[in-house]
């Protein structure tokens, strides 16, 4: 069993086809365990809704079926699911003092460090992977990762 920690940059990709898309579904349909912040039910959500408002790329039919695919499977308990509290914001906060990062992308981080068993961090960001490999968590970007590759 593998534990993977999926930042909404990798796990975006679940829902809108793009560049990384296929490897990081062969983390799914295995005996891993894959685990997300709770910050990240609203980023998934938002994000979104950006491809309709700004973007221009989705319909608001197609965000429904998306939205509604994305919160079923979080009703399905497909993912473990680590609830944003005080702990998380006091450990973010001490990431922020280290060095820039996004308010964001530390409670990601903060999140991913709480786990009992230390997980792959999966992230397209370069620079929070870094971070977390410098925090100790292995790594994982689907963008850069070859299928085959992927030990899923």
């Amino acid at each position: 069993m593998s534990w993977y920690f999926l930042d909404t940059s990798a796990l975006f990709k679940r829902y809108i086809n793009e560049p990384g898309s296929e490897g990081l579904n062969l983390l799914f349909g295995s005996d891993n365990v894959l685990t997300i912040s709770s910050l990240t039910i609203c980023e998934i959500t938002a994000n979104l809704r950006r491809l309709v408002d700004v973007d221009y790329i989705i319909s608001e039919d197609e965000f429904i079926r998306l939205k509604e695919i994305f919160l079923g499977e979080i009703g399905a308990q497909l993912y473990d699911i680590i609830p944003f509290d005080k702990d998380i914001l006091f450990s973010s906060l001490d990431i922020c003092a280290q060095q820039f990062i996004t308010p964001v992308d530390s409670i990601q981080l903060a999140s991913a460090l709480t786990m009992e068993n230390p997980p792959t961090f999966v992230c397209c960001d370069k620079k929070l992977l870094h971070l977390a490999q410098h925090y100790g968590l292995q790594t994982l970007n689907p963008m850069d990762t070859a299928a085959e590759d992927l030990d899923a």
